[in-house]
Formats: C-alpha cells, structure tokens, sequence
C-alpha cells in the first residue's frame, strides 16, 4: 500500500513539473522577444550608419573597423560581429519556442549554452498551470512516461521475485 501511495506521489510531482515546461517556455519567449527588440535595434542602427558612411554593408563597415589600428576599435568591432550572429540564433528560438512542439521547446531551453538565459528565466518566473489542451495532453504523457521510467526497475524486481516464488513452490 506504501508502494501505491509513494507511486501515486511520484507522479504528481511529475506531472506538476511537466506542466511547467510550456508555461517556462512562453516566459523564455518573452525574454528572447525584448532581447530581440535591443538587439535588432542596434543591429538597424549598425547597417544605417554602414550606409551612411558608404559601407555595402553593416559587415562590410564591421570588417574594416577589426582591420582599424587601435585595439578598442577592433575588439568593439568583434563585439557587434558576434552581436550579429547572436540575432540570427535568437529568431531560431523566439521560432522554435512560439511555434515548436513541447519536446522541442524544452530540448531548446535545457540544452547547456541556454543555461545562463535559462537561470534568468527562472528568476522572475512563477509555476502556474496551462490551459491550453495539446500543453496539459503533453505533460499527461511526459508525466506517465517519466512514471513508468522511475518505476521500472521496481517493477521488474517483483516480476522477477514472483517468477522465482513461482518456481519454487511449483517443485
């Protein structure tokens, strides 16, 4: 009876840490989108002023600025470089967090280079329950699964005890 009891436990924990992962999800999103907001502004700023100064192009402006004889433009050069390709990575997961389905997303928020963003995420972040149909179906099952994974190694204990308690009361 403690067994059924402890199981029953288990998954309830289970089951409310599922239903956390969309709801963790949508609050990363948001924190990629006013990321994105800063980002894309200076990186618009960035090609205005390529333009401006008769640049094809903000990179092109950025690779003449890294050939630039002081050290303090060069590195602030690499900086917006890298600045640039952070904006391509943040659209990937603004778009796999808005539109992926649930294992997506938390493949994409548990993966280890998220974990920074992941730690600020969770500062301000609050457990509260979805309502949508296909977050609460998705947890359901994340939950059972992860259930039957705990448990198994139990279960296939008593199979086998029983299988020898059988055996030897069958001679």
């Amino acid at each position: 009876m403690l067994v059924r009891v402890f199981d029953k436990l288990i998954f309830a924990i289970l089951f409310i840490l599922a239903l956390q992962v969309p709801i963790l999800a949508d609050h990363y999103r948001q924190y990629l989108s006013g990321y994105y907001d800063a980002t894309r502004e200076e990186v618009t700023a960035l090609s205005t002023l390529a333009k401006k100064h008769g640049y094809p192009s903000a990179n092109a402006m950025l690779e003449a600025l890294k050939q630039n004889p002081e050290a303090v433009v060069r590195e602030d050069a690499q900086r917006k470089a890298v600045m640039f390709s952070k904006l391509t990575d943040i659209e990937d997961g603004i778009r796999i967090l808005a539109h992926g389905h649930y294992f997506e997303k938390l493949w994409y928020m548990a993966t280890p280079s998220k974990t920074p963003t992941l730690g600020k995420v969770l500062t301000n972040y609050s457990p509260s329950i979805p309502l949508s149909p296909s977050s609460l179906a998705f947890s359901l099952v994340t939950a059972i699964l992860l259930n039957l994974l705990f448990w198994s190694p139990y279960f296939c204990y008593c199979q086998v005890k029983k299988v020898k308690h059988a055996h030897h009361s069958y001679r």
